[in-house]
């Protein structure tokens, strides 16, 4: 299901990522654990670096009747940004929500309903123009430095009867981000199988790793050194995930910038 992140709702409890920090590795050693922890890194930069009311990321609703423009702006927040709704035609009628999805507009009603985002419990205001805050008071679950995973905006009718909800798609917008590098120096490189770290790699069209499936025994600082990383490094990169959830058996993490969000 999509995950919950909007003002005063309930959605998925963890803690709260900061922003990565990293000494980047040679290709040609594997980081030593020792090393890494007694060299002092900058934090990387965030949102809240950006001034208020940087415009970050935009689209054009269009298809299903309905036509507008969606603007996200920082707004001081370390992971929280402004969303604008312009010119909406018609207007957004009663019980319908916006979403920002991970997954792109050509997915269909049904995989956008399962695909990662942050969402508004809260009924659109009936209104050509309006503003939102993402995530809002009271939010709790997962934070990011980077939202620029989320690839839709879309915009919900709720199922007959209900008040708001996930029924129907009225519209779509895909999103088109303007961010600097919120990561900068992150690389990924196999140094290969070793304690902590046994399960089996991906290798993604330009030939670095892709996925990495989990196996029994294997931890998340093993992981790391493995990929040349640091814990927070797999956690920016698997932002569906709470951070303690990374490690699990069997389960695939990403390891692709590009694929940050996506179903493994």
């Amino acid at each position: 299901m999509a995950v919950v992140l909007a003002a005063g709702l309930s959605g998925c409890t963890g803690t709260p990522l900061a922003p990565p920090t990293r000494t980047a590795p040679t290709a040609t050693e594997q980081p030593d654990a020792a090393a890494r922890a007694a060299t002092v890194a900058a934090p990387d930069p965030s949102l809240a670096d950006l001034p208020p009311g940087t415009l970050v990321a935009a689209g054009d609703f269009a298809g299903r009747g309905t036509t507008g423009r969606i603007e996200i702006r920082s707004n001081g927040d370390d992971h929280g940004f402004d969303v604008t709704l312009i010119g909406m035609s018609p207007l957004p009628a009663a019980g319908t929500s916006l979403e920002l999805n991970a997954l792109p507009v050509t997915a269909s009603d049904t995989d956008l309903r399962q695909g990662f985002s942050f969402y508004t419990y809260g009924a659109l205001q009936q209104l050509t123009d309006q503003t939102l805050r993402m995530p809002g008071e009271g939010y709790g679950g997962f934070e990011t430095n980077d939202p620029s995973y989320m690839r839709s905006a879309v915009i919900w009718a709720p199922h007959p009867g209900a008040p708001v909800g996930l029924g129907t798609v009225v519209a779509t917008a895909p999103l088109t981000w303007q961010l600097p590098d919120l990561n900068p120096g992150l690389a990924v490189v196999d140094h290969g199988s070793a304690d902590g770290a046994r399960g089996e790699v991906t290798i993604g069209s330009d030939g670095t790793p892709s996925t990495y499936r989990v196996a029994w025994g294997d931890t998340a600082g093993g992981i790391s050194d493995r990929f040349g990383l640091n814990v927070d490094d797999l956690a920016w990169l698997n932002p569906d995930r709470m951070a303690t959830r990374i490690v699990l058996a069997d389960l695939t993490i990403n390891l692709s910038r590009e694929n940050r969000g996506l179903p493994g």
